[in-house]
């Protein structure tokens, strides 16, 4: 079991499987409606166009939002060289850290995302030209505002293909949180990077925002609270303040990385094994036993009890 109960307004997501039958199915449907939009596109056709160019951006997005489900967060952190997160730049504390990486975005996502905009975008951009030559000109009034659309899911869809293409090469500092020997390290884009020292951080603590009851939806962080007056190591005129970090979007759970920091914070004699295989195979079991948690089916409600006869007189 993980050395903490999972935290306040915090939950665990089992995985939900892709049905093949099903991503094929919504493949054809999604290719039909391309040829459709394609074919309307070439003769001219502005409103089969814009019809078809519609529906199949309703699929494209749906299915790339749908099927960006949570459930996955069961990676391991990756015992690495910090040298590598420093591009060789800097010597870091530590030689080695347990980096907590953040996820990528999807690959449903990804893919999706950007085929749908980049063919919505064409489709679009064609079609206001046709209006034009053919005196429909008012038509631009509902072309352009969607063509923004398109040009928008697009632009978001490339910079998914850069980040998950920034995260899978080599030599690309990836994002994400890593714990040592030293301390606690908070990676960003770029240089940018939040540095906590063992002894400058008094305590650890779980945080839930955006709670939605309705759903159950939550954003899950941790809060490192400094010690009085303890000096900011990237800035040694200043001191660190109290921060929250956001733990949605990484490839390991939430209540993975809150239960590392935690529990190597709280125990001081144990931060040897940090850096070794040892505190990774320790990880290894809390991981282990959340992914199983989340798998088990949720505990059935209690039965209604029955109101107490009255008493006799």
């Amino acid at each position: 079991m993980p050395p903490y109960a999972l935290p306040d307004q915090w939950r665990t997501t089992a995985v939900k499987p892709v049905r093949v039958w099903l991503a094929v199915l919504w493949a054809i449907v999604a290719l039909v409606f391309a040829v459709l939009a394609a074919t309307a596109v070439l003769r001219g056709d502005v409103w089969a166009g814009l019809i078809f160019s519609l529906l199949f951006a309703a699929v494209g997005l749906g299915v790339g939002v749908g099927y960006e489900h949570a459930g996955d967060e069961r990676g391991m952190p990756v015992l690495l060289n910090a040298i590598t997160l420093t591009r060789a730049r800097v010597r870091p504390p530590d030689s080695w850290v347990h980096f907590f990486r953040e996820a990528p975005p999807g690959r449903w996502l990804t893919i999706c995302f950007a085929a749908t905009g980049t063919f919505c975008s064409v489709a679009l951009g064609w079609l206001s030209v046709v209006a034009v030559v053919s005196g429909g000109g008012w038509i631009l009034l509902l072309l352009v505002p969607l063509l923004l659309g398109a040009l928008v899911v697009a632009l978001a869809g490339w910079i998914a293909v850069v980040q998950r293409w920034r995260h899978a090469s080599f030599g690309r500092r990836p994002i994400g949180l890593s714990v040592g020997r030293h301390g606690v390290i908070r990676w960003f884009l770029d240089d940018l990077v939040d540095v906590w020292p063992w002894e400058s951080i008094a305590a650890v603590r779980a945080q839930a925002s955006a709670v939605d009851k309705t759903n159950g939806d939550f954003m899950p962080g941790i809060v490192l609270v400094p010690v009085p007056g303890a000096p900011d190591p990237t800035d040694p005129d200043d001191t660190l303040v109290e921060r929250e970090y956001d733990l949605t979007g990484y490839q390991s759970h939430a209540w993975l990385i809150y239960s590392a920091v935690r529990f190597w914070h709280e125990h001081p004699e144990l931060r040897h094994e940090l850096s070794t295989t040892h505190a990774q195979r320790r990880i290894a079991q809390w991981r282990d036993a959340i992914a199983a948690i989340a798998a088990a089916p949720p505990p059935p409600p209690p039965p209604p009890q029955s109101a107490p006869p009255p008493p006799l007189i």
